[in-house]
């Protein structure tokens, strides 16, 4: 099988020439019988020609050329050139014992993953990939889709501490590590403000690069930050009045958005048949659900959204076990005023009054 390289599209020009020009700044570009050794951008990929990669070409082995892997005097070169595309803003490979160092654009949407777990059908190799999705190019290889999560979960770690380096000076750089070690796993995160004890600012999401900046700038000033489940905290002082005794401050709370959030109970209770029924009656009338996202201390979880909660209600008296809807958060109050409504059209029984916490009592038709 030929392995030219294959003839370069029109719409594959651009990123082909201005990876050249860039590179040939500082870099020699390799021309067969003028040229004997520098860099190449070139592609492979026939069904998919706009997977561009940089290969160094020429050059004396550092090593016998049966060892595996490239020739050691290429692996520098390699690194100034993942350097040069990585400060230009390119998105990058580069793959341990590999030459190329494949390059595309940036996509316009980066707020999604960029690395994913892949089957891999082809025979005799490993049955699954991590495939980086900017530039098509698979970055390592696992036995089982949770190892393949794991090692996409790390790759993007990896990308948001990249960029962030970009955008930070030199000297947060050490705090950008510690930062993305007391963060963990987690692409998209929630940031808010405790004022007092019932005072919470909205929920705003960003992306992890927004969480590993912040929290890095409050290590630097020499913050105390902590963890508290999956959540780290800091106190800032109030502005303007910073210089009271004792110092007035508020709270910073970054949490990673939950993947998988708890939807109608809450994750500390145990729940059974009856409770999941009453939840699927609300939730296909319209009613808003509590969404619990993840833990923030010992036996807490952060409130993603605000709606109904069901808890399993013990049987007391004449009243069979049933459950209590509740509202978690204040703009749920409104919500539970159709509760009785929508569970007596299914067939469930609810006390004519709220119990003192304002909770409705329900139970479910006769079997």
């Amino acid at each position: 099988m030929s392995t030219a390289p294959h003839t370069t599209p029109f719409h594959s020009v651009g990123l082909a020439a201005r990876v050249t020009t860039l590179l040939a700044r500082t870099l020699p570009e390799y021309v067969r019988g003028v040229v004997p050794e520098g860099f190449r951008v070139e592609s492979l990929d026939h069904q998919e020609p706009r997977r561009m990669f940089v290969r160094w070409h020429g050059g004396t082995p550092t090593r016998p050329m049966w060892t595996h892997g490239p020739a050691l005097g290429h692996e520098k070169y390699k690194a100034q050139i993942l350097e040069v595309l990585t400060r230009a803003g390119y998105a990058v490979t580069s793959v341990p014992g590999r030459m190329d160092v494949f390059v595309n654009d940036r996509p316009h949407e980066t707020a999604g993953p960029r690395f994913a777990p892949v089957a891999n059908d082809i025979p005799f190799t490993a049955p699954w990939l991590v495939m980086d999705l900017w530039t098509r190019a698979h970055v390592a290889v696992a036995d089982t889709e949770e190892e393949a999560a794991a090692e996409a979960m790390r790759a993007e770690r990896q990308h948001a501490l990249i960029d962030a380096r970009l955008v930070a000076a030199e000297g947060l750089w050490p705090d950008l590590e510690r930062a993305d070690e007391l963060m963990g796993d987690g692409l998209a995160w929630l940031r808010r403000e405790v004022h007092s004890v019932n005072r919470y600012s909205d929920l705003v999401a960003h992306e992890r690069i927004d969480a590993l900046v912040a929290v890095a700038n409050a290590l630097r000033v020499g913050r105390e930050v902590t963890e508290q489940g999956r959540m780290v905290a800091w106190k800032e002082p109030v502005p303007m009045l910073t210089r009271a005794h004792p110092p007035l401050t508020y709270e910073v709370h970054w949490i990673p958005k939950s993947t998988a959030p708890t939807v109608g109970f809450f994750p500390g209770f145990r729940r059974g048949r009856v409770q999941d029924a009453a939840i699927a009656v609300l939730a296909a009338a319209g009613l808003p659900m509590v969404e619990y996202g993840e833990p923030i201390g010992t036996g807490a979880w952060l409130v993603e959204r605000n709606g109904l909660m069901v808890t399993a209600a013990v049987a007391s008296g004449d009243w069979p076990a049933g459950v209590t809807v509740d509202a978690a958060g204040p703009d749920g109050l409104e919500q539970t005023e159709s509760v009785p409504q929508v569970l007596r059209a299914a067939g469930w029984t609810v006390a004519p009054e709220r119990d003192w916490a304002g909770a409705w009592m329900a139970f479910p038709p006769a079997e």
